[in-house]
């Protein structure tokens, strides 16, 4: 089963865009990687392993994390190894800086980011039997069509795809980075960001049209299976399933290359290269990506451990035996 398009858009801090809903209008975050629920209740340990590493190299030892940005209110607890890094860490290092006012503000410049420009025609860019399948998935999210028709087709498929998660009860706010940003404020533990929310913006932007056309596809085609998917995420990242993340979250990609290379493999070198400038005997740091970016051949672990970096992973046994 794939995992839709937009839920492939794991490795982003959440960009908040102000709604086109017809009646009550709360903020949605386009940036997408949520966890699920039926399975959760399955697992034998609630809170799970997640996807946590230690790193050792030459700027001493931080802790490196895949992120799930949007969780349930009622199913937010934290993997046991990222409590312990947390707690070992001097700082947080997130995509974006979090506690920043300008990223806060950031979703009136993405909006403003995915408008068409005003001679363009989403349906004429669609064609009609595409624009048809988005107006009766736009009624069903409970979306005015006339004006998400001056969306561009990748803000149009996070939008579809972020209320899909809402009405399954999911939020940023109960996500990993707003429960770690809260937590920082109170322990006096400062964020910082390895992009601006800038770059996200110019990355979705700058996006070809016809990858944008192929995400909105895979994003219409899936929007049934959406409950289902949310699960199996959920699942394997609170399992700390690796081989079944990368099952899940990497597949999509080989229908999109393009997409894979400027969401991801760009990115994550730019990390690294970033995380590799840190000055000699660093205090010790919790790096907190998309779980997305921490697979794979291209993925930040790999990445750094051939610079020369020791990785491990982090279990539930391990963080508990050596942090009672």
């Amino acid at each position: 089963m794939r995992v839709m398009a937009a839920v492939r858009f794991c490795g982003s801090r959440i960009l908040v865009l102000p709604t086109i809903r017809t009646a009550i209008s709360p903020r949605l975050t386009l940036w997408l990687c949520v966890a699920g629920a039926t399975l959760f209740a399955a697992l034998a340990d609630a809170a799970g392993a997640g996807l946590v590493y230690q790193v050792d190299g030459p700027n001493g030892r931080f802790y490196l994390a895949g992120s799930m940005h949007l969780l349930h209110a009622e199913r937010a607890e934290l993997p046991t190894p990222l409590e312990r890094a947390y707690r070992d860490s001097a700082s947080i290092v997130m995509e974006i800086d979090t506690d920043d006012d300008d990223a806060a503000r950031a979703g009136t410049r993405l909006l403003a980011a995915a408008q068409l420009a005003p001679e363009a025609s989403l349906p004429a860019l669609l064609g009609e039997a595409r624009w048809s399948a988005v107006q009766v998935a736009l009624a069903e999210a409970g979306f005015d069509a006339e004006r998400a028709s001056r969306f561009e087709p990748w803000g149009l498929a996070l939008l579809l795809t972020q209320a899909g998660f809402a009405r399954q009860g999911y939020s940023p706010a109960a996500g990993v980075e707003q429960q770690l940003t809260e937590r920082a404020r109170r322990d006096g533990k400062s964020i910082s960001g390895l992009e601006t929310a800038e770059m996200q913006i110019a990355m979705l932007d700058g996006l070809d049209m016809n990858v944008q056309r192929q995400m909105l596809d895979l994003t219409l085609e899936e929007l049934q299976e959406l409950p289902q998917m949310i699960d199996e995420l959920d699942a394997a990242w609170r399992a700390g399933d690796l081989p079944r993340l990368e099952a899940l979250l990497l597949e999509g990609y080989r229908q999109m290359p393009e997409l894979y290379t400027a969401l991801l493999v760009e990115r994550n070198r730019r990390w690294v290269s970033q995380i590799r400038a840190w000055p000699p005997t660093s205090p010790p740091r919790l790096v907190l990506v998309g779980a997305l970016h921490l697979v794979g051949e291209q993925g930040v672990p790999a990445l750094l451990q051939r610079a020369g970096y020791k990785t491990r992973r982090l279990t539930t046994d391990t963080a508990t035996r050596e942090h009672p």
